[in-house]
């Protein structure tokens, strides 16, 4: 992360944590290091501070790790945020049944984007996402939201993060999420997945913070131009509603 002002140890510490999907999934430093990686040695490094924190505990039989109790004191602070997606679900399922589309509701860990909710679309052929599985932010409507919101410096980080993957100059990337900011929705051409095409709009908590990213996702077969215009409408119309109820909470 040359010519960043982020802590590298910190967002791999985080990077090891994402590994986990589940609170009772084990794993071993070496599938760890796969996953994110780097090097075991610089792994067990990280793992011992996460087990000094009670984020993380080893299996003393296998030898493997899996989430620590100190997950249950964020849960319970975390309650606000379970309020707001409960809330956001029920437009989430209105816009999925209005549309007939599939509809995704994400939230953002750096250059990543996590799925914590969708309706799929009652036609066979729809887009397969996996709910908390990592998708990049860089290539996808909701992450362009998110990716928006950031400084023109954070961005910059993305891009060099991800400049083998993004089919763009740095300030052609910078005008495309500037635009999006202004405009107040973001539009996957296929860039993510070819035959697949998405909208995207955000949602918003008290102060204007982006805590969410809403989507509208199908085959491009289906999603015309026309359709797309009309959908992002839609999108930005329930993005907008949902913002109001978190704002009024």
């Amino acid at each position: 992360m040359a010519n960043h002002q982020f802590a590298t140890t910190l967002l791999k510490a985080f990077d090891v944590l994402d590994c986990f999907h589940t609170s009772t999934e084990e794993l071993g430093i070496s599938d760890i290091a796969a996953q994110v990686g780097l090097p075991v040695s610089s792994v067990h490094r990280l793992i011992q501070s996460l087990e000094f924190e009670g984020l993380l505990f080893q299996n003393q039989e296998n030898k493997k790790y899996y989430l620590g109790t100190k997950f249950f004191t964020y849960a319970e602070k975390g309650g606000r945020y379970q309020q707001y997606q409960k809330l956001a679900v029920k437009y989430v399922d209105e816009l999925a049944d209005l549309t007939s589309e599939t509809v995704n509701l994400a939230i953002s860990s750096g250059d990543r984007i996590f799925n914590i909710y969708k309706k799929d679309s009652p036609f066979i052929i729809r887009p397969n996402f996996a709910l908390n599985a990592s998708y990049p932010a860089h290539c996808t409507g909701t992450g362009r939201i998110f990716l928006s919101q950031m400084s023109d410096a954070s961005i910059r980080w993305v891009y060099e993060n991800n400049a083998g993957e993004i089919q763009q100059s740095l300030p052609e990337f910078l005008d495309m999420l500037h635009e999006v900011r202004k405009n107040g929705c973001a539009l996957d051409n296929e860039e993510f997945n070819p035959g697949l095409r998405c909208v995207a709009a955000p949602v918003r908590a008290a102060g204007g913070t982006v805590v969410f990213a809403v989507s509208i996702s199908a085959p491009a077969t289906r999603m015309t131009d026309a359709v797309y215009e009309k959908n992002r409408e839609l999108v930005v119309k329930y993005a907008a509603q949902i913002s109001a109820e978190l704002q009024a909470l």
